[in-house]
């Protein structure tokens, strides 16, 4: 019984990590490029030199279009021409 109970405790745990993996990722999927290096400015300490902060972006950009889950950045609307 105690086997059981266990594995149980175990499978649960699994269960729950999964989940909050799952909803992290989801968090991430769709965003649009500029929105993705927005996000990892924030995380990214700020005594890391600006450049290796712009590498690591770039690294996990071209990581996520390969999977295709970025979005596509939506086009600037441009103003109407008044003369």
């Amino acid at each position: 019984m105690k086997k059981l109970l266990k594995l149980a405790l175990v499978v649960g745990g699994i269960a729950a990590v999964a989940k909050v993996v799952t909803a992290k990722k989801a968090e991430w999927q769709g965003l649009p490029e500029a929105r993705v290096r927005a996000k990892l400015d924030e995380r990214l300490p700020g005594k890391m030199p600006a450049d290796k902060r712009a590498e690591i972006a770039d690294k996990v950009v071209e990581k996520m279009r390969e999977k295709g889950v970025l979005a596509e950045d939506a086009p600037v609307a441009e103003a109407p021409i008044t003369d």
